[in-house]
């Protein structure tokens, strides 16, 4: 009985979140609208100087030819992806600084990752909804007119990190903001947090809840509550 009532509860939210989904289509810039006259700067070339940076940055996504074959602007598939005017700090052997991209808003570090991962021709399915709320309750998200706007930094790093490119492991990400997580993790989920920090993600889902069944996993992680509580 006790089951039954839990899963009319679950599938009650569901219904709700998903009826108050949003829509999952946005408006995003080409890629190559993007791109200047400025020619691609090898990340070899980089690496002379910058050889902590160019040793991570081999360890991630980025540096895969297969992970960016669908970049079809050849300076977005190295350090020119994130760092403008590389040529110009190369030629002058660093007098002339490229704009450094901690020191920018969040909205324009978010414009940089976003010029690929807010793009569905890049990305395909696993595109980010910069209008998705990463709280289904409170307005948080990547947009500057959310209440409280993410940067893509504030979890990820620019160039450590392996293929996910992680500030941390990833449950130590959520508890950045997520303190109470802290307790209910090592109540709930030890197995999982001790076999890598993955409980979050394996019920939510972290990049937003636009369309209903995402605002679904973002509120209750329906996906795996159902198959374990009934």
């Amino acid at each position: 009985m006790r089951a039954r009532i839990l899963m009319l509860v679950v599938f009650a939210s569901v219904f709700v979140l998903v009826a108050l989904g949003c829509s999952a289509n946005w408006e995003y810039r080409p890629l190559e609208s993007f791109g200047t006259s400025e020619a691609p700067q090898q990340a070899q070339m980089c690496s002379e100087c910058h050889a902590d940076e160019h040793r991570d940055w081999m360890d991630t996504k980025h540096s895969s030819s297969d992970s960016m074959a669908t970049v079809t602007v050849d300076q977005f598939r190295e350090c020119g992806a994130c760092h403008s005017g590389t040529v110009t700090h190369a030629a002058s052997r660093g007098e002339q600084k490229p704009p450094s991209i901690g020191k920018m808003t969040k909205s324009e570090q978010n414009a940089i990752c976003g010029k690929c991962h807010f793009n569905k021709d890049v990305m395909g399915s696993d595109a980010i909804n910069p209008d998705a709320k990463h709280s289904p309750i409170m307005s948080v998200g990547f947009g500057e007119d959310k209440k409280r706007q993410l940067s893509c930094l504030e979890c990820h790093s620019g160039h450590k990190g392996g293929t996910e490119m992680l500030q941390n492991i990833k449950a130590h990400v959520c508890f950045k903001c997520h303190k109470a997580a802290i307790v209910t993790m090592g109540i709930f989920q030890p197995f999982n947090y001790l076999a890598g920090g993955k409980a979050c993600q394996l019920c939510h889902a972290v990049h937003g809840g636009t369309t209903g069944q995402l605002a679904g996993r973002m509120a209750i992680g329906v996906a795996t509550c159902v198959p374990c509580h009934i």
